[in-house]
């Protein structure tokens, strides 16, 4: 039997091991040994290792960036909705030290990464640590998307929470990283991508579909099916078809950069890169830059062959983007051609991105009386229109619109012609910075 001073010292022993029993299960808690990157993906948007230290993480290299590489994994599972690999961030320590083709193990954390919470996460293995190179020299072969055979995305509905239409009301009535749903890949866009989140993929016959933003980053679809494809090569999206099966390319992984002269309808050469979520938007970083290999003849459309007769009977409706049109625009003479040319002056005319007066105002109210005056005066009277430069044939009269969440106008003016009477309606734009994570 113990004596009372041995069982209190009994009982401080007991204790202490069940300190250290809770600690090492709590350890082994957060730390997941040995999982293959199909496991760390999951089959959902939200990876379920979440916020988990991860150990003995294998993969092939598959491509580098400048803060980081991707892996494949060398156990794949036969589940589609399951990507097979995975970004590894860093500082950039990895992409100069590690060879594409090599297959690596390390440990670290799993995190969720988004740099605004209006865009879908980015899972990926941050803290990289104990990395070992098992083998190197190993081929490396990416998933082929539009080819015969292979895998191609949805050409309708982007995701289940949409309930049927991308543009459908109420919308954001439920958030994808909120609800993380089931993927299924074969019936909605952004579950497509999501389940080839991180792997390097070939698009075969690739085709702009959109003139390139101020970065080169290009709109395409490859040489799989698509739907509302118009004569220019572009898609036209309509209530219940979104068109989820196009992608952007993004920026090139070896510095290069995209041309930025790439034309609706222009013809590239095949596109091999990593798919991976940009600022709100599923984008395939491509190993170098894009190349065109044929456009579109004529560059141009068609002039519309439907002209206005002056009267209500024969009343003709043009729609045109004239790009932050602004005080010091340059382009006047090509936008009246355009106007003139090619829309056959319209009786009505809706103008997309006209610029405030002040554009340097922080104010919620936008006013253009001055653009109208000076600008779309000249924009009017430069081609075929000689009558127009009389003043008192030109009346814009304007409504401001005052709305704290969007900085937008609508902007009427008349202007008495030869064929009647052109609408501008023009709206405001938002500048964005450039994306600097990759």
């Amino acid at each position: 039997m113990l004596q009372p001073d041995h069982i209190h010292s009994s009982i401080s022993m007991q204790q202490s091991f069940l300190s250290v029993l809770l600690s090492a299960s709590l350890l082994l808690y957060n730390t997941v040994s040995a999982e293959t990157i199909a496991k760390i993906n999951g089959n959902r948007f939200l990876s379920p290792y979440q916020n988990k230290d991860v150990s003995n993480v294998t993969g092939l290299i598959t491509a580098k960036g400048p803060n980081g590489i991707w892996i494949r994994s060398t156990r794949p599972d036969s589940d589609s909705r399951t990507s097979e690999s995975l970004y590894i961030y860093d500082n950039g320590t990895l992409s100069k030290n590690l060879s594409t083709g090599s297959i690596i193990s390390l440990n670290g954390k799993i995190s969720e990464y988004r740099s605004s919470s209006n865009y879908i996460y980015l899972t990926e293995l941050t803290k990289p640590s104990d990395i070992k190179v098992l083998s190197t020299g190993n081929k490396v072969v990416p998933i082929v998307l539009g080819g015969q055979n292979t895998t191609s995305p949805p050409t309708e509905q982007y995701t289940s929470l949409d309930k049927g239409d991308v543009f459908g009301l109420p919308n954001n009535s439920s958030r994808i990283t909120e609800t993380n749903p089931v993927l299924e890949p074969t019936k909605y866009g952004l579950d497509f991508w999501q389940s080839l989140m991180g792997e390097l993929v070939t698009v075969q016959k690739p085709v702009a579909v959109a003139k390139p933003n101020q970065y080169g980053d290009t709109w395409v679809v490859g040489g799989w099916k698509v739907t509302g494809r118009n004569s220019r090569g572009g898609l036209t999206i309509t209530p219940g078809d979104g068109n989820p099966e196009a992608i952007i390319i993004g920026d090139p992984l070896d510095g290069t950069n995209n041309p930025k002269g790439t034309k609706l309808g222009d013809m590239l050469a095949d596109i091999t890169g990593v798919v991976t979520q940009a600022f709100g938007t599923y984008t395939i970083l491509p190993l170098t830059k894009l190349s065109i290999t044929s456009s579109q003849q004529p560059a141009l459309p068609d002039p519309v062959s439907f002209k206005s007769d002056g009267t209500c009977k024969s009343l003709t409706i043009g729609d045109y983007n004239i790009e932050n049109f602004s005080l010091n625009s340059t382009n006047l003479q090509g936008r009246a051609e355009h106007i003139v040319k090619y829309l056959a002056s319209p009786d009505l005319l809706f103008l997309q991105e006209v610029q405030d007066n002040q554009i340097s105002s922080s104010s919620f109210v936008t006013r253009s009386q001055t653009i109208m005056a000076q600008s779309l005066h000249q924009l009017c009277t430069i081609h075929e229109h000689p009558q127009a430069t009389s003043n008192n044939r030109l009346q814009y009269p304007c409504i401001h619109v005052k709305d704290p969440r969007i900085i937008q106008y609508s902007i009427l003016l008349q202007l008495q012609t030869a064929t009647g009477s052109i609408l501008w309606n023009g709206r405001g734009n938002q500048t964005s910075s450039k994306p600097t994570k990759s």
